[in-house]
């Protein structure tokens, strides 16, 4: 796993707690979320949340350090929701939180510029570990080998290769925009395109039904 300085971490006083808002549409693990982190030393729950309805008012007015956010919602896009809140001039980071944490999902949030993966299965302790250094301004994915980035491309069209390759470098839509000469909204609507063929199918738990397996364990080893 590598750990690097995440650009969009928000500055802090020693003495702050870690503001994080949680969003995952399981109503059981929502509420054990919420409850380890309200008792976590250090961590203030901003919000516990079934969808991301509300997360672009909050990430607007600046009140979030750290979201944990279920890849896999009922109503809406952990991915897309991810990529959105990446486009603010202050981002927070960003956790996705999967019951699947497996190689090709590694690569899709790499994409969508999530901070980290974390797997439901890891003990919460990771979680909070997680939590703590996305909030000091480390960004921890694991490195994405030459294997899984080609696994990735050849299942782009050759138009998008440019954008998923700026997406990986945390450029903004903006930028994409700029760099491409087209449209922002030409750059979204192909960026949102490239996260929607990197995606693993929804509520997946077995690592054999990935794609990427080959290539991942070529390189990169196992996700976490």
């Amino acid at each position: 796993m590598t750990t690097r300085t995440s650009a969009g971490a928000r500055a802090r006083g020693e003495a702050g707690d870690v503001r994080v808002v949680v969003i995952d549409d399981h109503e059981a693990v929502l509420a054990g979320l919420e409850r380890v982190l309200s008792r976590a030393p250090g961590v203030e729950i901003v919000a516990a949340l079934a969808d991301d309805d509300r997360l672009p008012a909050l990430v607007a007015a600046r009140s979030v350090d750290v979201v944990i956010l279920d890849y896999d919602l009922e109503r809406g896009d952990g991915l897309m929701a991810c990529l959105r809140i990446k486009q603010h001039a202050a981002p927070p980071a960003v956790a996705l939180y999967s019951g699947y944490a497996g190689p090709s999902l590694a690569v899709a949030a790499a994409v969508a510029q999530a901070d980290a993966l974390v797997g439901k299965a890891q003990p919460v302790g990771d979680l909070l570990a997680a939590v703590r250094q996305l909030a000091g301004g480390q960004r921890l994915l694991p490195a994405l080998s030459c294997d899984l980035r080609e696994a990735a491309a050849a299942r782009l069209a050759g138009e998008d290769l440019a954008v998923m390759a700026m997406l990986l470098d945390g450029a903004r839509l903006a930028d994409i925009a700029g760099a491409l000469s087209i449209d922002r909204r030409v750059a979204t609507a192909r960026a949102q395109r490239v996260v929607g063929r990197l995606q693993v199918g929804r509520r997946v738990t077995r690592c054999s039904a990935d794609p990427m397996v080959g290539a991942w364990s070529s390189g990169c080893g196992a996700a976490r």
